[in-house]
């Protein structure tokens, strides 16, 4: 039943690709309303909102869980950060920041880049799905993704794990001496005109960068 109900708000929504803004969106509006895990539906049509629904109990005003969408935030701020000339390139190895990856038995991990963590392929042992529980359980958790073993080469294969988001802020907090709150704040939300609800310092990387999926 969910599928089915997914699938026509698709329909309804890709109606909108060539249609008007003021197309009836009821359908779509009552097929959201009969997903019970679904919090908002918002529609925008060439810049216009034309569609907003809200479960109860939920609303504009109201914080989310964006969880593994942070993602893409991160990778957007370390986008900016190499326009800034703070993060030299995508192929700068990330031992730049961390080290201590030169004294780890696997050299290897010294070629571990920039890149390989925004696509998930330094080769590391993932910390998502039966990890997480271990990775967020520790006391650093910055050192625990750096010391899993590697299960593949960096660069050959994409392994899905929270942690490449999270070593990413770390970065980005030290490339840029404030906490990856502070900075996206300053180069994200303010020039559009948004406010980030307030961060919180955890396992001396600046922010959860993100969350199990």
């Amino acid at each position: 039943m969910r599928a089915v109900a997914l699938a026509l708000i698709t329909v309804s929504l890709t109606a909108l690709l060539n249609a008007s803004p003021q197309q009836d969106l009821s359908a779509a509006r009552v097929e959201a309303a009969g997903l019970p895990q679904l919090h908002s539906l918002l529609v925008t049509h060439r810049g216009e909102l034309v569609l907003e629904h809200y479960a109860p109990k939920y609303g504009a005003t109201r914080l989310a869980n964006i969880k593994s969408a942070s993602k893409s935030v991160i990778s957007a701020l370390v986008g900016i950060a190499i326009a800034r000339k703070l993060i030299p390139a995508v192929d700068t190895p990330t031992v730049r920041w961390f080290p201590e990856l030169r004294k780890d038995p696997d050299k290897r991990k010294e070629t571990i880049t920039i890149e390989n963590l925004l696509t998930m392929q330094s080769g590391l042992e993932s910390t998502s799905s039966g990890n997480y529980g271990q990775w967020v359980r520790s006391r650093n958790w910055v050192q625990h993704a750096l010391t899993r073993p590697l299960v593949s080469d960096p660069g050959t294969s994409m392994e899905y794990s929270t942690w490449t988001s999270h070593l990413l802020s770390a970065i980005l907090t030290k490339a840029s001496g404030r906490s990856t709150h502070q900075f996206a704040t300053e180069v994200l939300a303010q020039p559009l005109g948004i406010t980030l609800a307030g961060g919180r310092e955890i396992r001396r990387a600046s922010i959860l960068a993100a969350t199990r999926c």
